[in-house]
């Protein structure tokens, strides 16, 4: 991520909280601690870790833990907007506090470097309201285990989820739960009922109807898509100051369109005056040789350039369109001096898109490019239940969890599928199981015989280097080590379904950035290597993929 991306200011938080003399802003920077049992639970959910090693003094415990965590969640669900707390605290744990310091880690570094250049002082003060005495707050990054927030099954459930969205047709209302305790600031105020969008509230030459149901408080949050939903909550908080521009990519039904909405609706509720142009590329081909047709270039910059966001959908199809490349070029420079936000999405990232100018490959990576990629398990069992919830029914685990494994790729499909069962189970007038399912679905799910496994490829790998599974999942870095652990990380990545995190989890519980550059360097020696590059096709025969995608 680059650091220019970041330095801008926060807006302010919805409710300040008192203001203490002596409260502190302060570095960051401490130790890891080991991982506890029991991190699936909720947000700022109190559990005994051990110390830090700077952290002395008397440490609070059981039940006082348990109260403080609690009333730290209440105060900055009360400070920060909903999709703030969601986004930033709501994977976040209170885990240790002693008599100089509050220890609250966070799931990943990211998460960390936001809250610590954005939103130490609203958290620095809850933490001063809440004890009564300065502590010195420390952030410490630990990993997390997949946590996936399903919509509430009622309003007395959204009242104690900190971060929950308010269900359809209801208002969002406070989001303390009855249960909180009475805090020092003031009672946040209800945040109005959120109306369905007009297109008039969109600018009139725009393409897209906002759909009322893609909000970021609706988008399932997982490890394949936290980036971009996270990235384009920046991005709606500050138009034209975090992330611009910015550009998300991935492939199709993976949930790119409900993020561009939900951008949308999130600017439009903070920024009602905004002027929002959100359409097709194919649109914006169709305005340019219309307005060379009619020699009235004039009326076409003006409608493109006096906005205050641009949002352009399938941006990829700029590809051999060489004047239509030229006027967008102009046009995004127009903008972006301005401080105009541009949000732009794709199937493919900006280098890969064919006859690209590069002034214009360039521009796009400016600001925040990243991949929406196909959800992990965890994150389609969350997708099903929600759209099941949604429609008034909760679908039994063994049902989700057959659909799940059945459609691997597309938000769409899984969304298509949970109404296909639902519109057969009322013909029928039968209960939903997974036979039912298996029946109602049957000519949707795919059948999928001989598809290599991660085991398969790493059967492959350590026969042909030589190494054994346990060096590849260990933390050695030698050459002998690590090129043939690239080697199954990019295989993977090619010849299975399997996200960056979890072809990770495979090796050793490696990040998605380290997979991301060996993919990145195994291409670079396919490209450079000839006999390499034969070797790497010898292994993809072998899987018997012929090399697909």
């Amino acid at each position: 991520m680059d650091d220019s991306t970041l330095n801008t200011s926060l807006p302010p938080a919805r409710e300040e909280l008192p203001q203490r003399p002596s409260a502190r802003v302060v570095r960051t920077a401490s130790p890891r601690p080991e991982r506890a049992e029991g991190s699936g639970r909720g947000l700022f959910d109190a559990e005994e870790a051990p110390a830090p090693p700077e952290a002395t003094g008397a440490v609070a415990e059981g039940e006082q833990v348990e109260h403080l965590a609690n009333s730290l969640r209440d105060a900055l669900v009360a400070a920060l907007a909903p999709e703030q707390f969601q986004t930033w605290f709501k994977r976040s744990k209170l885990i240790r506090i002693d008599d100089e310091s509050a220890v609250i880690a966070v799931p990943n570094s990211f998460a960390k470097e936001w809250i610590a250049k954005y939103y130490l002082d609203v958290l620095q003060r809850a933490v001063d309201s809440i004890l009564g005495a300065d502590r010195q707050v420390v952030l410490v990054e630990q990993p997390e285990s997949l946590v996936v927030e399903s919509a509430p099954r009622d309003r007395d459930e959204a009242s104690t989820g900190p971060a929950a969205a308010p269900r359809e047709g209801a208002g969002g209302g406070d989001a303390r739960g009855p249960e909180a305790a009475p805090l020092a600031a003031p009672a946040a105020p209800a945040r109005r009922e959120q109306q369905p969008i007009r297109r008039s509230q969109l600018d009139a030459a725009s393409d897209f109807v906002l759909n009322p149901k893609c909000t970021f408080e609706s988008f399932v949050v997982g490890p394949c898509n936290r980036f971009g939903h996270a990235a384009s909550l920046g991005a709606a908080e500050q138009p034209g100051k975090s992330y611009n521009p910015l550009f998300l990519h991935g492939r199709v039904g993976v949930g790119k369109t409900h993020l561009l909405q939900a951008f949308c609706y999130s600017v439009l509720d903070r920024f009602p005056d905004s002027r929002i142009l959100y359409l097709s590329c194919e649109t914006f081909v169709n305005h340019f040789i219309d307005a060379l047709e009619n020699g009235d270039m004039m009326s076409f910059r003006d409608k493109y350039r006096n906005i205050d966001v641009l949002v352009v959908d399938d941006i990829q199809l700029l590809a051999n369109k060489e004047r239509t490349q030229e006027e967008f070029f102009h046009t995004f420079n127009s903008l972006y001096n301005a401080g105009k936000q541009i949000v732009l999405s794709s199937d493919s990232p900006p280098k890969d898109i064919p006859t690209l100018q590069d002034r214009l490959v360039s521009r796009f990576k400016w600001g925040m490019v990243t991949e929406i990629e196909p959800p992990c398990f965890e994150t389609r069992m969350a997708i099903v239940k929600r759209k099941a919830r949604e429609r008034g029914t909760e679908l039994p685990d063994d049902v989700a969890q057959f659909i799940s494994e059945n459609i691997e790729e597309n938000v769409r499909e899984l969304e298509g599928a949970v109404t296909r069962l639902f519109g057969y189970t009322r013909l029928t007038n039968a209960k939903i199981s997974v036979d039912l399912a298996r029946e109602a679905l049957a000519g949707l799910i795919e059948v999928r015989a001989g598809v290599p496994t991660v085991d398969d490829i790493i059967s492959l790998v350590t026969e042909h280097y030589q190494v054994k599974l346990s060096e590849l999942q260990s933390k050695r870095r030698t050459k002998a080590i690590a090129f043939p652990r690239q080697v199954a990380m990019y295989l993977s990545r090619k010849v299975t379904r399997h996200s960056l995190e979890e072809v990770g989890g495979f090796f050793g519980g490696r990040d998605h950035t380290t997979v991301l550059y060996a993919v990145e360097k195994i291409e670079k020696e396919i490209a450079a290597d000839r006999e390499f590059s034969r070797r790497i096709q010898h292994f993809l025969d072998r899987l018997g993929t012929g090399g697909r995608s």
